[in-house]
């Protein structure tokens, strides 16, 4: 999601009189920017993980514009939407905010850009341009969005959430204007636009993507010592081996399908579910990248694969924040698997390495 893009990528809705209509844009803002939009929220998600643990797995990379830092989530971007809000508590006067329904990934973003104070905190976010019907039913804060209860329910709270408590008391700092800057954005139009992921051709102009993979069907080889025999080093030998422990074995991808990723002196292949072929999986050392396939259609980080916190996330080349698909960690590989590494397959009379 690093440089400027050809065409900016956004949802849309069915085209209007031959013309496209989005229905977000890729953003911007400081997540302390954004209000929640019900009183209280639960302390897991859905598929029962715990809000505390995925606060910690919340990484960082380096800011953009008015951002020092931006978060790096495990789970998708937020929605937000620009709203009218009333604040029943009577502390501030009604108006327009920033405000989200994803009330506990905004928790934990919230929590993660405090413990950066007085850092400049950004984050990828899809700005609605509209909000869908029903959606101001949802909305049931009393405190116009600034605080937010957690609990199983409102009888039930351990905690209550306002970011404003939880940063030093200090004088004003840049920390203060950005949030202020980013609430007082009037629309999606104002936003930053959030960095792109480089596409293939810009790595290959970077000296990054291209660089390490031959191209199909031929032989190449390398003078020990030469620059070109970076498994040499120690340092490289630890991180292939780090990116090996961390990568093969059983994952399950969005859809369900399973995924078995098998490793071998040659490099990685998958298998998607019995008797499919393999898909070549390369990694190329100078962007730390895995790419799928001999085409790079998709990729993911080398960092996140060698952490192994059980799951990967594979972005599309086209630029866009919002993963393709995501992978979870199964198991280690079948015993099948083992048998079968990934081997020099010959095509066209030529051997691949």
């Amino acid at each position: 999601h690093f440089g400027p893009r050809a065409q900016r990528s956004a949802g849309s809705r069915p085209p209007l009189n031959g013309a496209a209509m989005p229905l977000y844009e890729e953003k911007l803002i400081c997540p302390l920017a954004v209000r929640f939009t019900q009183e209280h929220i639960r302390p897991v998600f859905q598929n029962g993980m715990e809000l505390e643990s995925t606060i910690s797995e919340i990484k960082t990379k380096p800011g953009s514009g008015d951002y020092d830092v931006l978060l790096d989530p495990p789970f998708g971007a937020i929605e937000i939407i620009r709203w009218h809000k009333r604040d029943f508590c009577g502390e501030e006067l009604p108006g327009k905010h920033w405000l989200t329904f994803d009330n506990r990934r905004l928790y934990c973003l919230q929590r993660a850009a405090v413990a950066l104070w007085p850092q400049r905190v950004g984050v990828p976010v899809q700005a609605l341009y509209a909000a869908t019907p029903g959606y101001d039913r949802k909305d049931n804060s009393m405190t116009a969005g600034r605080r937010v209860g957690i609990g199983h329910s409102l009888k039930l709270l351990t905690d209550r959430w306002d970011w404003r408590s939880a940063i030093p008391d200090a004088p004003e700092t840049a920390a203060h204007e950005l949030v202020s800057k980013d609430d007082a954005r009037g629309g999606v139009e104002e936003l930053m636009d959030a960095p792109a992921t480089p596409g293939m051709l810009e790595l290959f102009f970077q000296g990054g993507a291209f660089e390490n993979k031959p191209a199909a069907g031929v032989e190449v080889a390398s003078e020990p010592g030469s620059t070109a025999d970076v498994s040499s080093s120690p340092r490289s030998s630890a991180s292939h081996a780090a990116l090996t422990e961390g990568f093969c074995g059983r994952w399950r991808d969005s859809k369900g399908d399973a995924q078995e990723v098998q490793c071998g002196a040659n490099g990685f292949a998958c298998r998607r579910g019995r008797g499919q072929a393999l898909v070549d999986l390369w990694h190329d050392e100078a962007t730390d990248l895995v790419w799928w396939g001999g085409k790079g259609s998709m990729y993911a980080q080398a960092e996140e694969i060698r952490g192994q916190g059980g799951c990967i996330r594979w972005y599309g080349s086209d630029g866009s924040w919002t993963p393709k698909t995501t992978w979870v960690w199964l198991g280690p590989a079948s015993d099948e698997a083992k048998r079968e590494r990934p081997q020099q397959r010959r095509r066209g009379g030529t051997r691949r390495v």
